[in-house]
């Protein structure tokens, strides 16, 4: 079995995740990691998933079960650099106001720094001040450096409170 990666876009609506993994089990696939999300009314998937099926093959299938759901679908293989990625350590939570390119801000930050970011998530929350929220899970050397990271969010991104907590993946 190969291992492929499986990605789906289109306006939300009830029987997406049925239909498309609905495909994936009639063809002998297991489903390895995934994430799904509506971002502003779209719904986007992203899947791992271990099947013997030729990427082009899988596509033309999945486009035809859901062509009446409208989806954006690309089924390609995945590289073999994926397994060199360190898992995740810690939760790094950012705060701030508002702005075009607070996530620029961060992500060049951790880049500079070579900590890997393993999942990223962000939310506008509104009130009587809108606050931007990111909460990444991230690869850290050690504590040292992850506190380390905090300071240095602080200190070079403008305006943000950040937190980090290591990630116990032994606990869960």
């Amino acid at each position: 079995m190969g291992d492929l990666a499986v990605t789906a876009v289109g306006a939300d609506q009830p029987g997406i995740i049925a239909r498309v993994t609905g495909v994936l089990r009639e063809a002998g696939g297991n489903l390895t990691d995934s994430a799904m999300t509506i971002l502003a009314g779209q719904f986007a998937i992203m899947l791992l998933v271990e099947i013997d099926a030729e990427p082009s093959a899988l596509q033309q299938r999945l486009q035809e079960a859901t062509a009446d759901l409208e989806l954006e679908v690309v089924v390609r293989p995945i590289g073999a650099g994926a397994a060199n990625i360190a898992p995740p350590t810690h939760i790094l939570s950012v705060y701030g106001p508002d702005r075009p390119g607070i996530v620029h801000d961060v992500a060049t930050v951790l880049a500079d720094r070579g900590v890997n970011v393993t999942d990223l998530a962000t939310r506008l929350l509104t009130g009587e001040a809108d606050v931007y929220a990111l909460q990444l899970e991230v690869s850290a050397d050690d504590e040292t450096a992850a506190q380390d990271l905090v300071r240095v969010l602080r200190d070079s991104v403008a305006d943000v409170e950040v937190q980090v907590q290591p990630l116990d993946v032994a606990g869960l």
